[in-house]
């Protein structure tokens, strides 16, 4: 009763006015009715007949009357009842709204303080490369220019030393003339260098022949570990996109009433760590509602994972999507 009365006062107290005046209607009516008129008539049987009738009238039409205000009343309440429900739904609603906009703003402020940090970090391992480069190229043209003027020395030196000799050749040839045996001795001389010249021009065939064979054996072992190499990477890009193009069907959604479904050529442009850029289709004939239900799932896999050597992260990735295998 107290809740009925903050909710309606004014409804309430009509009410209770409209009750008391009926109450004082029926307290005069039945003063009237005890009093004896028209004795001498010989009709009193009828007149009370009469007052009994109209009391119930009055009383029924009160009853309905405040069956209608308390129906009226329910139904004022019940339609505030709905529309304060409804201002509650529309607050919650609106602050959900509020708190995944915050969520969504602090997760890109998050992600692009992240991208700031490794552009710095890029930024000064480049500076460090560079600098490393500059200090090594400075040693190399140091150790060249050492060794440049070590050659000019020791060539001066054998200038001066060529010189000397032949010095001494003409002052000996000059002085005497060879004997017959420095002759014999130097033709037996010279015969041995020559012997001894093609023994080292075998030997340095044999070398070179041999280095030959070495070269042409490390070539086929490289070749055939670039091969193997080419191999295992080729089985790692194919498992690298397997596992995207699983993660992804796990968070698709099929459209509903989309019925059979087309297979789909779908572009990922991504970022490190597997960041979603851009999704886009090549050759599709589905519908746009199954295009965006494949981009969606896109979106719902990032991160995508990382491949098995890094050397076969793509930021431009192409597969085929066909929910009916």
């Amino acid at each position: 009763m107290l809740e009925l009365f903050r909710q309606h006062p004014k409804a309430f107290l009509l009410s209770v006015g409209l009750h008391l005046l009926v109450i004082a209607l029926i307290v005069v009516n039945l003063q009237f009715s005890e009093r004896p008129k028209n004795l001498g008539t010989g009709k009193p049987a009828q007149t009370v007949q009469a007052k009994i009738v109209d009391q119930q009238q009055l009383e029924e039409r009160d009853r309905q009357k405040a069956e209608a205000e308390k129906r009226r009343l329910e139904a004022e309440q019940k339609r505030k009842r709905e529309a304060e429900e409804k201002r509650q739904a529309e607050q919650a609603r609106i602050s959900a709204e509020k708190r995944q906009a915050e969520e969504k703003r602090k997760a890109e402020e998050k992600r692009v303080a992240e991208e700031k940090r490794k552009a710095e970090e890029k930024r000064v391992a480049e500076e460090k490369r560079k600098a490393e480069e500059k200090r090594i190229a400075g040693e190399k043209r140091k150790a060249e220019e050492k060794r440049v003027a070590e050659e000019k020395r020791k060539a001066e030196e054998a200038r001066i030393a060529e010189e000397k000799r032949k010095a001494e050749e003409k002052r000996i040839a000059e002085e005497k003339r060879k004997a017959e045996e420095a002759r014999i001795a130097e033709e037996k001389r010279k015969a041995e260098e020559a012997r001894i010249a093609e023994e080292k021009r075998k030997a340095e065939e044999a070398r070179r022949a041999e280095e030959e064979q070495r070269r042409q054996e490390a070539e086929l072992r490289a070749k055939l570990l670039a091969e193997e190499n080419q191999r295992r990477l080729a089985d790692l890009r194919e498992q690298y996109i397997i596992a995207i193009r699983e993660k992804i069907e796990r968070y698709w959604l099929k459209p509903a009433g989309s019925g059979k479904m087309p297979v789909c050529e779908v572009n990922v442009k991504q970022g490190p760590g597997g960041i979603i850029l851009g999704v886009s289709f090549g050759d599709c004939g589905g519908t746009a509602i199954y295009r965006e239900s494949i981009e969606n799932a896109v979106r719902r896999a990032e991160p995508l994972p990382a491949p098995g050597d890094p050397a076969l992260f793509e930021r431009d990735l192409t597969f085929l999507f066909n929910p009916g295998e």
